[in-house]
């Protein structure tokens, strides 16, 4: 790869294909998340990391009637109501076309709420897992878990 290619890639996060996979996770009990990485390009990775989330959203449709017709607002709001970022691994170098895969384990506290989605409101859980770069890291996105 060129300079200019391994410079897009920093910029916008394409130097790897990042996945991450986890089961339904019971809160209190330990988690295995797997995480697999394919990279595009020659690069130093600082490190390997995972993020996990919970948010609560809530969305309520307020209706009006003012002379004789109806006016809905919608109101949204959300807030992450516990988050944590777990080093998985070391810095290394990694070659175009490698192929890499970690595991790592999450234990999600019971005093936190199950994943929950109702009418109005819901508490999603998320993970993302993502390779510590120069620039903008790879990573998997947000990805939606089961917490019971």
């Amino acid at each position: 790869m060129g300079f200019f290619s391994n410079l897009k890639n920093a910029i916008t996060g394409g130097a790897a294909d990042v996945q991450v996979q986890c089961p339904n996770v019971q809160r209190g009990m330990p988690a295995v998340v797997q995480i697999w990485a394919t990279a595009k390009g020659a690069g130093n990775v600082n490190g390997v990391y995972l993020l996990v989330r919970a948010v609560e959203r809530c969305e309520v449709k307020d209706t009006d009637w003012e002379g004789g017709q109806s006016h809905t607002e919608t109101i949204r709001g959300h807030r992450v109501s516990w988050e944590q970022r777990i080093p998985v691994a070391g810095g290394f170098q990694m070659q175009p076309g490698q192929q890499m895969q970690w595991q790592a384990q999450i234990q999600i506290p019971q005093n936190i709420g199950p994943s929950l989605q109702g009418h109005m409101i819901s508490h999603t859980w998320e993970i993302q897992a993502g390779l510590d770069m120069t620039g903008n890291d790879p990573d998997s996105g947000w990805v939606a878990i089961q917490v019971f």
